[in-house]
């Protein structure tokens, strides 16, 4: 059974759905814990979402590429698409609001993901972004 998944979608949020059961049941079937599993898809829904309302200007139908490898200790998952550069681990974390009023919705997400999985990079590849996240995960 192969330890890597890859997939392809598009630019549409009812994409992301089929993408995130297709990789629960990949983990799944390869023996990865629970909190693994939620750690991953956490991530990628974060990241694809952003990616799926903040990464293009135009209406177009656009690629999103998705490659899951299971490692011994790891998960690594390598989200790449062609919208705006973006790195979004050069954003800082939004400060807290004094009060409840003053919150807005939005701009912990990317935080929070760099916080579970420990260990993300990303690189502008000619007119594509390419960002590695790679969790941890327990022995099997």
């Amino acid at each position: 059974m192969s330890t890597r998944l890859t997939r392809k979608i598009t630019n549409e949020l009812f994409d992301l759905e089929s993408l995130m059961n297709a990789t629960t049941n990949f983990l799944e079937d390869h023996g990865v814990d629970g909190q693994t599993v939620y750690k991953v898809n956490l991530a990628l829904e974060e990241m694809i979402t952003n990616i799926i309302k903040y990464g293009y200007d135009d209406y177009n139908s656009h690629d999103i590429d998705v490659c899951l490898e299971i490692l011994p200790d790891e998960i690594v998952a390598v989200i790449e698409d062609d919208g705006h550069a973006f790195d979004p681990l050069a954003q800082e974390k939004r400060d807290e609001p004094a009060t409840l009023e003053e919150k807005k919705p939005g701009g912990l997400g990317i935080h929070l993901i760099k916080q579970l999985v420990g260990n993300m990079s990303y690189r502008r590849d000619g007119t594509r972004n390419v960002l590695e996240i790679r969790a941890q995960r327990k022995p099997a």
